[in-house]
């Protein structure tokens, strides 16, 4: 069904300096709807059904991320399709979700230190605060969430979206994998190199999260990001 090298173990994340990131060059590339390219791409539009503030009703992405996931979709088999949790995210949906990540770690940490609780926060939550110099992902039209679905129905993936454990680290399952974890172990192999196939990278903290032309991807490739901080996305 798929090539080989897509169920292939998931690499250990690489050492990445990202006090070497240079400010974004601005390409001034617009924003598409991937869902519109085409019917193998669906918007799940997972902050909205929450119920957070400002979340979108559409799914906006740079027109470079929206060509890639096309191409990816493209390499689907009949009957299975990606389905995008979030991309171009608003400011007041970054404070809700890092506020609510907030909330959790302190009740489940009362002990740590504040510098301990940013550092548990960064790991998974970009702090909301308007950075031109280094925007975070989705400010940028240059990320997107997601994950495969068969037939309508999305894979089990070990994890759900936004599950803030070690458990879903991209790789987690390919150090330490119980028998009944296998097949979503496969289905995050599966989802990693078809996204990197395509030239999107993945936040090895959220086996959901890939990129391209922002700060992570200008990190593993080597680059300079392509995409800015964007003004007109609520902040």
């Amino acid at each position: 069904m798929f090539p080989a090298k897509f169920l292939t173990p998931i690499p250990a994340p690489p050492f990445e300096d990202w006090e070497r990131v240079p400010p974004p060059r601005e390409c001034g590339e617009p924003f598409v709807d991937p869902t519109l390219l085409s019917p193998k791409i669906v918007f799940g539009a997972a902050y909205l059904t929450q119920g957070l503030p400002g979340a979108m009703d559409r799914c906006l992405v740079r027109e470079g991320v929206a060509q890639r996931l096309v191409k990816a979709a493209q390499q689907l088999p009949q009957g299975w399709s990606l389905l995008i949790f979030d991309s171009l995210r608003p400011f007041s949906v970054q404070k809700a979700l890092y506020d609510q990540f907030r909330q959790v770690i302190v009740q489940e940490r009362p002990q740590a230190s504040p510098a301990e609780l940013e550092m548990i926060l960064d790991e998974f939550v970009a702090k909301p605060v308007k950075r031109p110099d280094r925007p975070s992902p989705h400010a940028t039209g240059g990320a997107v969430d997601l994950t495969l679905c068969r037939d309508g129905v999305a894979l089990d993936m070990g994890t759900g979206f936004d599950d803030f454990t070690n458990l879903a680290h991209t790789d987690w399952l390919e150090q330490s994998c119980p028998p009944h974890l296998k097949e979503p172990r496969d289905h995050r192999r599966i989802l990693y190199h078809l996204m990197e196939s395509v030239g999107l990278v993945n936040y090895a903290s959220e086996w959901w999260h890939y990129a391209y032309g922002e700060r992570q991807w200008a990190v593993r490739t080597g680059k300079t990001p392509i995409y800015g901080f964007q003004e007109g996305c609520g902040w």
